[in-house]
């Protein structure tokens, strides 16, 4: 009902885009201690302008990987990646994955997943006041 409306499609595939990457920053955890284990990262969620400009109004909002060969692909629309060059250091048995580095991101989802709710929520308020049942 609501994905017809543009705020809330592009709420709501923000807030996917966030839950996937909070999941592979878990399985980083997760896996902190397994040798030769790369630290994993899903790409940056990106509005593209070109939406706007579609025929008809705003088109489906996907999140696709640009190359087949990105290590663990695409899961659910979002492409995961190797995180290496954002790695702050490598264990002896080539382990990639850095806590507290995987903490600071787990925060920042955290942080824009509250902020995508937020925006939600307060766009359900404003339409049930434009139609008459207040807030």
């Amino acid at each position: 009902m609501l994905d017809g409306i543009d705020v809330f499609r592009i709420t709501g595939a923000r807030m996917r885009h966030l839950a996937e990457r909070q999941n592979v920053l878990a399985q980083n955890i997760a896996n902190a201690d397994t040798p030769h284990f790369r630290a994993r990262d899903v790409k940056a969620f990106q509005f593209d302008s070109a939406l706007l400009r579609s025929q008809g109004g705003v088109a489906p909002l996907r999140l696709a990987g640009t190359q087949a060969g990105h290590l663990g692909g695409t899961r659910n629309g979002a492409v995961v990646t190797t995180d290496r060059a954002n790695a702050y250091s490598e264990d002896p048995d080539g382990n990639t994955v850095n806590l507290e580095e995987q903490m600071v991101k787990q925060s920042d989802v955290a942080k824009n997943y509250d902020l995508a709710t937020l925006v939600y929520k307060r766009s359900a308020a404003l339409l049930r006041t434009a139609v008459g049942r207040g807030a």
